[in-house]
């Protein structure tokens, strides 16, 4: 009866969030409108946007990789891309508006990492109210969330359906649902961002439900 209900849930949840205009970045232009390249030297070519972690730099912002910017105001949204993350410490994957409103980080937490143990955790934070120093947020840990030594050198499509406050992350051939009041805040800025290592990105998609 759950796997019914879930198929059923993600059919709704994704055709609900897609019913938008779609925002497509194929990374060939590298100064397309309605993204930004920050922290770095991002590489456009052959429709993927990589970025090299430089050390200086990541010193520089204060222990901040390189990013990747997508800001538009929306509420419900199903927003999906393809990722490769090579040797990197972590890849964080966040929604913003009045603050952090909802973030996935994955984590390379292996004592033997090539960037040196991860000392992020590969979870989930999702803000309710306005994120702070003394609003950390709520932490979730879906089980069979793979840590980012499980998909490391590999292409992995992302995909997160927001609708209210319900919500479908898949990750790979992971999925699962998620029940939180910050997904149902208003939200305004899509950003991927990771620290040490290489990370490639492709077919990034967005599309705002009216």
């Amino acid at each position: 009866m759950k796997t019914i209900f879930s198929f059923v849930f993600a059919f709704l949840l994704i055709g609900n969030a897609a019913s938008g205009e779609e925002f497509h970045d194929d990374f060939r232009d590298a100064k397309l409108q309605g993204r930004l390249a920050e922290r770095g030297a991002w590489q456009f070519g052959d429709g993927v946007a990589s970025c090299v972690c430089d050390p200086d730099l990541y010193k520089q912002f204060k222990n901040h990789g390189p990013i990747l910017k997508w800001p538009r105001k929306f509420s419900d949204a199903k927003i999906s891309f393809q990722m490769k993350a090579e040797d990197c410490g972590r890849v964080v994957f966040t929604l913003n508006g009045d603050g952090h409103v909802f973030r996935v980080t994955l984590a390379d937490e292996r004592e033997d990492a090539p960037a040196g143990q991860s000392k992020v955790p590969t979870r989930v934070i999702a803000w309710a109210t306005k994120s702070s120093k003394q609003n950390k947020g709520d932490t979730i840990k879906p089980a069979g969330m793979p840590d980012l030594a499980r998909v490391n050198g590999k292409w992995v499509p992302v995909q997160l359906a927001v609708v209210g406050k319900r919500a479908l992350l898949t990750i790979g051939d992971f999925q699962t649902e998620i029940d939180h009041a910050a997904l149902a805040r208003e939200k305004s800025m899509v950003m991927l961002t990771f620290a040490h290592g290489k990370l490639s990105v492709r077919d990034f998609r967005m599309s705002v439900s009216e």
